[in-house]
């Protein structure tokens, strides 16, 4: 089985210029001096869909930032990339990321019951939610969490890591590759004095519970590179991060293949 992965592609409003002085500093804020060219964003979306339908998945993944603010028009523009691009919305999944988040805390969950609804059963991010493509059991997890927008650390609740914690242990699925999609790297911050402000509160749980399961491995966003790390059970690859697709001329996608029980990349 094939997964490809993107991440990133914090998609604007056709016409950012209607918001006011004060939103117009947030969105500059946000996009870290990126252009608000929304035209050319979802450009790049489409490029990065693109660009994966012609490598060939069974399945895709988008680890979150999908929009710059959360908007409810930003989040329309999302499923426009995703449906003129014609791929079958049972083979896509998507989780939010912080930025998806600015304009309230269940702004992904509102979309997935509006503009996002055909993407609705393959995402989400209920607690112990399962999407079983037979070789890979993907478990999606939200890492959003209310906040400022001048603050993007992550966070998994209790009540979701006991839900992954179960799922990872579940006999019927042990013998498959486990694969938690979420926004937020499961590593500490590469600037310690970072990890409160942009990091993933509470990592070391989830790293814990990777060195008790060797099957589980993580696909995620946020860093805007691409990133594979080894930990220390078994030696092989078990995190991999995807680079943002609004800041990629040509837009790269991350493939992987199950191998023995476990995803590799392409």
């Amino acid at each position: 089985m094939r997964i490809a992965h993107l991440s990133d592609f914090h998609i604007l409003e056709p016409d950012v210029r209607r918001r006011d002085f004060r939103d117009r500093v947030r969105l500059g804020y946000l996009s870290f001096f990126r252009p608000l060219d929304a035209e050319a964003r979802v450009k790049r979306a489409l490029r990065a869909v693109a660009r994966a339908c012609e490598r060939g998945f069974d399945h895709l993944v988008i680890s979150g930032d999908l929009t710059e603010d959360g908007t409810a028009e930003q989040f329309e523009e999302v499923a426009r990339v995703l449906l003129e691009s014609r791929v079958d919305p049972s083979k896509v999944t998507l989780v939010p990321g912080n930025h998806d988040a600015y304009s309230g805390v269940h702004a992904f969950e509102r979309a997935l019951e509006g503009p996002l609804r055909p993407f609705a059963r393959t995402s989400g991010s209920a607690p112990g939610q399962v999407i079983d493509l037979g070789e890979v059991m993907l478990l999606p997890i939200s890492t959003v969490i209310h906040q400022h927008w001048a603050w993007s650390f992550g966070n998994i609740d209790r009540e979701r890591f006991e839900g992954l914690e179960k799922r990872a242990f579940d006999p019927g699925i042990v013998k498959r590759a486990v694969v938690v999609v979420q926004h937020h790297a499961p590593t500490p911050h590469r600037f310690a004095a970072m990890q409160w402000a942009d990091g993933l509160r509470g990592y070391a749980r989830l790293l814990a519970l990777l060195s008790r399961v060797r099957k589980v491995q993580v696909l995620h966003g946020h860093l805007h590179r691409a990133i594979t790390r080894v930990l220390e059970l078994g030696g092989i690859s078990r995190v991999f991060g995807a680079p943002a697709v609004v800041e990629d001329g040509e837009p790269r996608v991350r493939i992987y293949e199950t191998h023995h029980g476990i995803i590799v990349p392409a």
